[in-house]
């Protein structure tokens, strides 16, 4: 078994993250509503271990947008506890900076009694031994609204995890591309572009810097930013070997999309300011026009409806381009788990709070509020998936998007790679350091191989 103090190596200086604990003041009275439908009488060994549990139930949520989906996820948390007796604590963390928040509180021991993580924390903790397995949870919930869908059933029963569960997933996020598809019209565009070449084509056709850019794609160290990996697998550029042991990021592949992407940087395509954006730079640089194109989850799309709804009707959502080698538009699946720091009272409680929360009237509404994919076959049924554009994308993607990692190897050296955020880090040596791109291959090959090494044997 790995030490912890490993599990999360090569992250680079450990963040302190504010945490914003909340109750569920201030909610409207359909949120309370739904907030508590279906919550009845605890099963006996729910209601003994609350009884037996000890302190207060605390559970960080991943924040997404709008405000209201957190805000409506905090309200059915509390209600839950409230039902049967135990005192709550929601935690809300910036789900580009759950990462470091967990290592963290490994290390200081202050894991919260259950967390919402994305798959590649989920796989690095999981096989790191953080986390404890919950196959009853996963059974009850699948069993109860009509199976999972399969490209989540294999994600979470990956070979990687020795046949474990390790987790309860609620949802995906499926990246979309956004498009001015307004701005390409203009300019005799009236599709989204099929292919990366295409969007270049259409960017530099259609930009005009430095008010707009085309390409509002983050290039740095946040999640946003591993979309760059994918980018990478488009163009026949592979993280490891099919057996998952030995890095090939210094290839041919590689070396394609690096000319391109620099190409494309040094003529101007990119906001200067990419390589540095936080979790949301992308979502601003859209907003305020100075985007074309953005590659999002959706939660601008969330924001727009509300606060512009003329820039949503203006926009086009579509799959992501193709590279050369191969489509690739992984769906990365939303997790709740349980540390294996929780009491065993506290492990009995958090199963049966994730059953609570895959109640399908409570999700329907959470899904209209936030922005993602399905996992249960019930929720192919909700509302929101024939009326938002988006959410329309997102169920497609549900049946024709690729597996977390493809058409690499999902394990826990990758989730490590891409939790270092490895491969913007690579671009950021060609396109800001100006490396040749031959040294960038060859660093981030050597460093790939050293996050690899740590999960040998």
């Amino acid at each position: 078994m790995m030490r912890h103090s490993k599990i999360f190596k090569g992250l680079g200086v450990l963040a302190a993250v504010a945490l914003l604990a909340t109750g569920c003041t201030g909610t409207l009275d359909k949120t309370d509503e739904v907030a508590g439908e279906g919550l009845g009488t605890a099963s006996t060994a729910v209601a003994q271990a609350a009884k037996d549990f000890q302190g207060t139930f605390t559970y960080w949520i991943g924040l997404t947008f709008p405000e209201s989906s957190n805000d409506l996820e905090a309200a059915r948390i509390k209600a839950w506890g409230d039902n049967l007796g135990i005192k709550t604590e929601v935690i809300k963390v910036n789900q580009n900076e759950v990462v470091q928040q967990a290592s963290g509180a490994i290390e200081a021991k202050s894991l919260p009694t259950a967390m919402t993580v994305p798959y590649d924390l989920m796989s690095t903790m999981a096989t790191g031994g953080q986390l404890s397995p919950v196959p009853d949870a996963y059974t009850a919930v699948g069993e109860s609204h009509g199976g999972w869908l399969d490209s989540i059933d294999t994600a979470t029963k990956a070979k990687s995890f020795g046949d474990e569960i390790y987790g309860v997933p609620f949802g995906f996020f499926g990246n979309v591309l956004f498009s001015r598809a307004d701005l390409l019209k203009e300019k005799g565009f009236d599709s989204p572009p099929k292919t990366w070449d295409e969007l270049l084509d259409q960017s530099k056709a259609t930009q005009d810097p430095p008010t707009t850019y085309g390409m509002g794609f983050a290039l740095s160290n946040v999640l946003d930013g591993n979309l760059t990996t994918s980018m990478m697998q488009s163009f026949g550029g592979r993280v490891a070997d099919d057996a998952g042991k030995k890095c090939t990021i210094d290839s041919p592949g590689t070396a394609t999309f690096l000319n391109w992407i620099k190409g494309a940087f040094d003529d101007g395509q990119f906001p200067p300011s990419a390589v540095t954006w936080d979790g949301a730079g992308d979502n601003n640089s859209y907003t305020s026009g100075q985007s074309i194109f953005i590659v999002n989850t959706g939660s601008v799309y969330q924001s727009m409806k509300t606060d512009d709804p003329d820039l949503a009707a203006a926009s086009a959502y579509s799959a992501l381009p193709a590279g050369p080698a191969a489509q690739v538009a992984p769906v990365d699946p939303r997790y709740r788990v349980v540390p294996t720091s929780t009491s065993d009272a506290g492990k009995i409680l958090a199963q049966d709070l994730f059953e609570s929360l895959a109640d399908d009237t409570y999700m329907a509404s959470f899904m209209e509020n936030a922005t993602y994919g399905p996992v249960l076959k019930s929720q192919l049924e909700y509302p929101v998936f024939t009326d938002s554009p988006v959410h329309a994308g997102l169920l497609e993607q549900a049946e024709k998007g690729t597996a977390p990692a493809f058409p690499d190897t999902a394990n826990a050296a990758y989730s490590d790679y891409q939790n270092a955020f490895s491969t913007p880090r690579m671009v950021q040596r060609v396109v800001v350091d100006n490396i040749s791109i031959d040294k960038a291959m060859a660093e981030a090959q050597a460093s790939c191989q050293t996050i690899y090494d740590q999960h040998a044997g």
